[in-house]
């Protein structure tokens, strides 16, 4: 990786939309361990204590002490009103944890948030997709349970499950009504990146194609050796697309921007706990002047919108695309003794401009909505002509 040091362990997350979860963190610092800051011979300290600790030491803002006394862990994380601070179950710990790494026991599948429980926005290969789960599916039961009742780790936790058991999905699929699904979990490595090379007719200039589902260890590395690799094969410019990328890790997404960015600032960092910081890219790009279009939509956050606004600011892509997550907060995962986690926010971020994407997100400069109910990809089709006109130009 191009920069690793220097960045705190930290964690964006989201209590939200995805299958891959939204995070973003980093691993130079040692996890602290289950007993740690305990002498050996002490009594254990109630769960319920370690929270109310980790709280007062490390929250993002100043905390009204009836909170800290609230007599149930759940009371007191209601009465922060913060939907991104969350206690996490040993086996919803388990599943963050693997998604951070990069791989999972599970089946396969990216999914959004619906109403009536969450649409299946792409399906890597795997047992879902061999079951026949599709694209434009909304998942409505997990073993039997609506999953439009479920919290978002409450819903992992159930379709996550130890390799070569059986999870159940009934989803609802327009003009077929509702289908249920037998799928066998299986070990899955998620694909951080895809890319390939669009306009090989000769009609038009080679474009670039470089899809980032995650930020994961390595990903900025591949991202930058499929943009060699496109450039040599003849592209002139790139679509980088972040939709539905929920995030990874933060020193990734610094080495992304830094891919294309001479100078300047990736984000900017502070809490009541937290020092300041304003990260920079590294100033040794490897593709400075190659004309880009950044797609993003409603599933980018955390680490994709970070390298999103950093590009746009820096002026060096234009953003099309849908308005994204609006994640702006930091998160770090302190384990617990139980062998759960509380995920707390520890700092907010905002872009290299000082912009609070928060709730907000980021509105592209050119609109381009793709509807995952029907087979032509409206956003990409958008982006390419965008591109297009940018090289024209």
């Amino acid at each position: 990786m191009r920069r690793t040091g220097g960045i705190a362990a930290v964690a964006l997350l989201v209590a939200g939309a995805f299958l891959l979860g939204f995070f973003l963190t980093r691993h130079t610092e040692p996890v602290r361990s289950a007993t740690s800051g305990y002498a050996p011979m002490e009594k254990p300290v109630p769960l319920i204590e370690e929270v109310r600790a980790d709280l007062a030491r490390s929250y993002y803002r100043w905390i009204d002490p009836t909170v800290l006394s609230e007599p149930t862990i759940d009371e007191m994380i209601a009465g922060l009103e913060d939907p991104h601070t969350d206690y996490l179950t040993p086996s919803e710990f388990d599943a963050l944890t693997d998604r951070t790494e990069g791989t999972y026991s599970g089946v396969g599948l990216t999914v959004g948030p619906s109403k009536q429980g969450l649409v299946v926005t792409s399906a890597f290969e795997g047992p879902a997709q061999t079951a026949g789960i599709r694209r434009g599916d909304v998942i409505i039961r997990i073993d039997g349970e609506p999953a439009r009742r479920l919290p978002f780790e409450r819903s992992l936790a159930l379709i996550k499950g130890e390799q070569g058991t059986v999870v159940e999905l009934t989803v609802k699929r327009p003009d077929h009504g509702k289908i249920t699904f037998q799928v066998v979990r299986q070990e899955i490595d998620v694909p951080p990146i895809q890319s390939r090379l669009l306009g090989t007719d000769g009609r038009q200039p080679r474009l670039g194609y470089v899809r980032v589902l995650s930020f994961p260890a390595g990903t900025a590395k591949r991202v930058e050796l499929a943009t060699t690799r496109l450039a040599q094969r003849g592209a002139e410019g790139a679509i980088i697309d972040l939709r539905d990328n929920p995030g990874g890790l933060l020193a990734e997404a610094v080495d992304t921007v830094s891919l294309y960015v001479e100078e300047g600032l990736v984000c900017k960092t502070d809490g009541a706990h937290q020092d300041f910081h304003a990260y920079e890219v590294d100033g040794n790009p490897s593709h400075p002047a190659l004309p880009l279009v950044v797609l993003v939509n409603g599933g980018s956050a955390s680490a994709a919108e970070i390298v999103a606004a950093a590009l746009w600011e820096n002026e060096r892509a234009t953003l099309v695309g849908d308005r994204t997550f609006g994640k702006a907060s930091v998160q770090s995962i302190e384990p617990l003794s139980n062998g759960g986690a509380l995920k707390l926010t520890t700092a907010k971020y905002v872009t290299p401009s000082g912009l609070d994407i928060s709730e907000t997100g980021i509105r592209p400069k050119v609109e381009a909505l793709d509807d995952p109910l029907t087979k032509p990809d409206e956003g990409l089709r958008v982006a390419r002509t965008t591109l297009l006109e940018l090289l024209a130009a």
